[in-house]
C-alpha cells in the first residue's frame, strides 16, 4: 500500500514523500532582485517539513514581461549567486529542486507582446536558445532539473495550442508542429545538461477549436520522446479555477487515462488540501504524486502535523488571495 511519506523516485529524483511543493509568486519577499533572509527561511522550513521536492516560485525569462514584477528574474546579475545558496539550503535536507521557468510575453525591441503566428523563425530560435541557455544557468545555481510550463495560459501553453496557433509552417499546422518549438529545445537540454525536464501541461484547453485531452495525450507522449522526465497536470487559468471539491474528478480520471499512455512519472497539480483523500487517490488510481501550492503558503510546515498525524487537512481556505495579491504570504495566518 502507497503512503504520502514513502520514499520513492520520480524518474531520477530521489524523494522522501509523494508531496511536490510548487510556488507561484514572490513579490513581497524581492529586495532589488535579491533573494533576503525571508525568502531562504522559508525554503528550509519546507524543505525540512517533509516535502519530497521542491518547485521554485515563477523564474522570469524577459524583462517587461506581465508578471516580472511579482518574481525572481533569471537575467539578474545576481541569480546564479543567490541561486547556489539556495539549492544547497535545500540540498542539505535531502530535498532536490526544480526551477519555475516561465513567461507570458515575448517583446522583440519596441514590438510588445509578439503573437505566436507573428514570430519569426528568428524569434524561434532566440526563445529556443534562451531556454537552452537559461538551463545552463540554472545547472550552474545548483538545481536539479527544471519546470517548462506548459500549462495554465502562459506563451508557450499559447503556441502549442491550435486556437491559438494558426500558423502553416514547419512549427504550425499539426500537433508536431506546434510542439516543435519546444521539442527541440528539450533534446538539446538533455544531451547537454544534467538536469532533469518536468513539464507542467494543461489536461485540456476547454476552448472550442483548443486542445482537446486526446490531443494533449499525444503531446506528453511526444514529450517523453523528447526527453521529458516527468509531466506535471494542470488546466487552464488554474488555480483560480480549483476549490477545496473540484479536484477535479476530471483530472484524475485523464491522469488514469495518461498513465496507460506514457511511461514516465506524472503528477497531479491543483486543490487537494486532505492528506486521506491523497493517500486514497495515490492507491486507488494511477498517480503516484500530488502538487501542492496554496497549503504551503497558509502553513509552511503543514507536512510534519501530517506526518506526526496531528492533522489531516491543511488550514488552507482556498481563498485565492495569495494568487490575487501575487505574493507567497497568506492573508488569514500571516
Amino acid at each position: 500500500m502507497k503512503d504520502i511519506f514513502d520514499n520513492c523516485q520520480l524518474g531520477n529524483l530521489e524523494l522522501k514523500s509523494r508531496i511536490i511543493r510548487t510556488g507561484l509568486w514572490e513579490s513581497q519577499h524581492i529586495n532589488n532582485s535579491r533573494l533576503t533572509q525571508d525568502i531562504y527561511s522559508r525554503y528550509k522550513t519546507i524543505a525540512e517539513s517533509g516535502v519530497g521536492l521542491i518547485t521554485t516560485e515563477l523564474i522570469a525569462m524577459y524583462p517587461r514581461d506581465t508578471f516580472e514584477k511579482y518574481t525572481h528574474k533569471i537575467y539578474s546579475v545576481d541569480f546564479i549567486h543567490d541561486f547556489k545558496k539556495l539549492t544547497e539550503l535545500v540540498h542539505e535536507y535531502d530535498v532536490p529542486i526544480l526551477a519555475q521557468l516561465e513567461f507570458v510575453n515575448f517583446n522583440r525591441g519596441i514590438d510588445m507582446n509578439i503573437d505566436v503566428n507573428d514570430l519569426t523563425m528568428d524569434d524561434i530560435r532566440k526563445i529556443q536558445t534562451d531556454l537552452i541557455m537559461d538551463a545552463k544557468k540554472l545547472s550552474f545555481a545548483g538545481f536539479d532539473g527544471i519546470q517548462l510550463a506548459l500549462g495554465n495560459n502562459f506563451f508557450l501553453s499559447r503556441f502549442i495550442n491550435p486556437y491559438f496557433n494558426q500558423r502553416k509552417d514547419d512549427y504550425g499546422q499539426d500537433t508536431f508542429g506546434r510542439m516543435r518549438i519546444v521539442l527541440e529545445a528539450i533534446k538539446v537540454i538533455k544531451d547537454n545538461y544534467n538536469l532533469h525536464v518536468n513539464i507542467r501541461i494543461n489536461a485540456y484547453d476547454g476552448r472550442k477549436g483548443g486542445i482537446t485531452e486526446e490531443e494533449s495525450i499525444k503531446m506528453c507522449q511526444l514529450l517523453e520522446e523528447y526527453g521529458a522526465d516527468s509531466i506535471q497536470i494542470t488546466k487552464p487559468l488554474s488555480p483560480l479555477y480549483f476549490t477545496h471539491e473540484e479536484i477535479n474528478n476530471e483530472l484524475i480520471d485523464y491522469c488514469d487515462k495518461l498513465s496507460e499512455n506514457i511511461n514516465i512519472p506524472l503528477i497531479l497539480g491543483g486543490g487537494l488540501t486532505d492528506k486521506n483523500r491523497i493517500n486514497s487517490i495515490i492507491n486507488e488510481r494511477n498517480i503516484d504524486f500530488v502538487s501542492m501550492y496554496r497549503p504551503f503558503v497558509a502553513q509552511k510546515d503543514f507536512l510534519l502535523d501530517w506526518k506526526e498525524n496531528k492533522e489531516s487537512i491543511s488550514r488552507c481556505k482556498m481563498c485565492n488571495n495569495c494568487y490575487r495579491r501575487k505574493n507567497s504570504t497568506c492573508y488569514y495566518f500571516d
